[in-house]
């Protein structure tokens, strides 16, 4: 055509076509645009490559005729003539159907390695992958954090900041080695893939590969229109510890707490939202406190005899447990080390040429999730070598006075509400107007008690072993 070339060409490195906002594609436009006198031909290899959609197709077309510039294809044949502009606007809608047939058929690939539940997309914080096309798998830096996080907040006593702040305090970073925010302990907490569960393209697949937490722990972190067996989450009031912890012994209502206003002050009371009940009353604070004190002193363990027994009880559990664990542990390392010797036949058979390169990624890749989830397995059933005897005597001096314990706590609302939580797991907790109840008290308190009431040794309880080391 005696076209002079004025530049050298603009080469898209592998940017799709199919947007317009692409860079050595707008390099080339705006060298149009600047140049001075006016571009004659804007000229590309194909019609595509110009644009895959018909409207990115025209609106530039549009600026580029506006400047006197003429669009010219090396391989196909458009012109200004009336043919010449029908074959270009039939290129530029073939141009998008293709595109689009690439999409569904890239779309339609995915859902298809979905529902064999693979994650097809980049690895979530908390997993890695560790070849192009392969499965999660939990990771070793940060997988640990993930689980933490959703335990912590499963207590009920963390907002998403202090949760965040907690988390970035013990180690826990993003993978740009950042800080910690709120808004991403929500995103995490939010995220199905930690329990394995894969939600996308209007399907709900389990995944093929180890999760962090369980699917229980997850729906307990949800909120209850999501999960209708979670309770509601408490707020933490410095003020009030009991509000909405304790109920009433007559009609079951949880007891608020509220200001009075009186007398020119405030005044702190707990009290009934439910006036009809005979024993719906105002209590001050301080005596509702008290009084909820003088419980904890009545049912704390103080007898030194229960506890030198409690602790021999015990301290066999534990040896016993650690033995068995400590010989599990050391038969996945017998397998470990049996996986390390298979995963070098491999390599060897491979350098042999016994292997082709798709045999020996496929073998190799096996191994490497074998040996993985080996690793993981370790990780989870480490126990810190620490003296135990040690431990429980720091646990009793929680419990031996649990007045005492509960009032120092009260500079830390979130570890007082822990420390209730512990002593009565399931928060049936009564008042009747003048005394505190309940028919059912953490695992300690509960042998404690029948201990003194049967005047008999202490025995190992059934369910003793996990609750007790949980």
């Amino acid at each position: 055509m005696g076209i002079k070339i004025i530049s050298d060409p603009f080469i898209e490195e592998g940017e799709s076509a199919k947007s317009a906002n692409r860079t050595e594609f707008q390099n080339a436009l705006q060298f149009c645009a600047k140049r001075k006198p006016a571009v004659d031909y804007f000229i590309v290899h194909k019609i595509d490559r110009f644009a895959r959609n018909q409207a990115d197709h025209v609106a530039t077309q549009a600026v580029l005729r506006k400047q006197g510039t003429t669009l010219v294809s090396a391989t196909e044949p458009i012109d200004q003539t009336v043919m010449g502009k029908a074959m270009e606007g039939m290129l530029s809608v073939w141009a998008e159907l293709d595109n689009n047939i690439r999409a569904e058929r890239s779309k339609n690939g995915m859902i298809e390695k979905v529902r064999t539940g693979v994650w097809v997309w980049n690895a979530p914080i908390g997993y890695k992958r560790i070849v192009s096309g392969g499965n999660l798998l939990p990771d070793e830096t940060s997988a640990p954090y993930i689980k933490l996080c959703f335990e912590e907040w499963a207590k009920g006593t963390h907002t998403y900041r202090s949760l965040a702040k907690m988390l970035y305090e013990r180690g826990f970073r993003t993978r740009s080695d950042g800080k910690v925010y709120p808004q991403l302990i929500q995103k995490i907490l939010k995220n199905p893939i930690y329990a394995g569960i894969i939600e996308v393209f209007d399907m709900k697949v389990k995944g093929a590969f180890t999760p962090i937490i369980d699917e229980e722990l997850f729906y307990k972190c949800q909120p209850k229109k999501l999960n209708p067996t979670t309770e509601k989450r408490k707020r933490v009031s410095p003020d009030f510890p009991l509000r909405g912890f304790v109920s009433c012994t007559e009609c079951g209502q949880k007891l608020t707490a509220s200001y009075s206003k009186g007398n020119g002050g405030k005044y702190p009371y707990y009290h009934h939202q439910k006036g009809g009940c005979p024993e719906s009353t105002f209590t001050p604070k301080i005596t509702f406190e008290q009084n909820f004190a003088e419980f904890l002193g009545e049912i704390s363990p103080r007898h030194k005899r229960f506890e030198k027994v409690f602790k021999a009880v015990v301290m066999d559990v534990w040896q016993s447990n650690y033995k068995k664990l400590d010989a599990e542990n050391e038969r996945v390392r017998k397998e470990l080390v049996g996986l390390e010797k298979e995963r070098q036949k491999v390599f060897d058979l491979h350098r042999g040429g016994t292997y082709s390169d798709s045999e020996f990624t496929e073998q190799k890749d096996r191994i490497n999730e074998i040996i993985q989830q080996k690793k993981l397995y370790l990780e989870e059933k480490r126990v810190e070598e620490f003296n135990m005897e040690e431990a429980l005597g720091h646990c009793f001096e929680f419990v031996r006075d649990s007045a005492k314990t509960w009032i120092e706590l009260a500079k830390l609302p979130e570890f007082q509400l822990r420390f209730q939580n512990l002593v009565f797991p399931q928060e049936k907790i009564t008042y009747n107007g003048v005394k505190f109840g309940t028919d059912k008290v953490s695992l300690v308190y509960e042998i404690n008690q029948q201990s003194g009431a049967e005047k008999s040794k202490v025995v190992t309880l059934r369910g003793i072993e996990p609750r007790f080391l949980a």
